[in-house]
């Protein structure tokens, strides 16, 4: 039986999909917690998108038939969902190069100790992420996401930025569909044709019908 199921991006939960998911069509969509999906993991090495898309086939029974949409890290996941199951997967403000994401480093080993020792959990880095945010619109969203951070396990953490930045195989297929918005600050804009939208890297919040109506004219009638 056909699935839509979605995906969070880093330091973000389900509720990120609240205003697009209320417009899409068909059933009410499976919504992963990532949080939730390593607790029951519990993965003794180093993982990335390639090992945590394993994981998440193997948990869902995730096939072909089913549409994966990923904000963000969870469209990264979904292209690698979709390279090993055929899965159809669409990409909201996400990247298929790692270089993409808007990031002081991608040192595997640097970010694991940061995460670790929990400086990137700190009020101060903080405060310096809130002050360099330049997008009004979304500024109490983005403020609440990194004021959550504190809240997490800092292993979580430490993972997240683990399918973020450690190698994956390359990938084999590409997403049947990218969103994205030119503003974005978070994760640029493709090389690839993608379809843009309103907004900035939370177009799925604030533009939700324009990112809606895209989905469904991607979508068989």
């Amino acid at each position: 039986m056909a699935r839509t199921i979605l995906i969070p991006g880093y330091v973000e939960d389900p509720c990120i999909f609240d205003a697009l998911a209320a417009q899409l069509p068909g059933d009410s969509p499976v919504r992963l917690h990532l949080a939730d999906e390593f607790r029951r993991w519990q993965p003794r090495e180093t993982v990335s998108a390639h090992t945590l898309a394993a994981y998440l086939t193997q948990a869902h029974g995730i096939g072909p038939s089913d549409l994966i949409i990923g904000h963000s890290m969870g469209g990264w996941i979904a292209a690698h969902l979709k390279a090993q199951t055929g899965a159809r997967a669409i990409q909201l403000a996400s990247f298929t190069d790692q270089r993409k994401v808007v990031n002081f480093t991608r040192n595997p080993y640097f970010l694991h100790w940061i995460a670790r020792l929990g400086l990137a959990q700190t009020r101060a880095m903080g405060n310096y992420l809130k002050g360099k945010y330049p997008f009004e619109e979304s500024r109490t969203l983005f403020n609440g996401l990194i004021d959550g951070m504190r809240t997490l396990d800092r292993r979580y953490i430490d993972q997240q930025l683990q399918v973020l930045f450690a190698p994956s195989p390359p990938l084999t297929v590409m997403p049947d569909l990218r969103i994205h918005a030119r503003r974005d600050n978070i994760v640029r804009p493709p090389d690839e044709p993608y379809t843009e939208v309103p907004g900035d890297h939370f177009s799925l919040v604030f533009h939700s019908v324009d990112v809606a109506e895209t989905i469904k004219r991607f979508l068989p009638a």
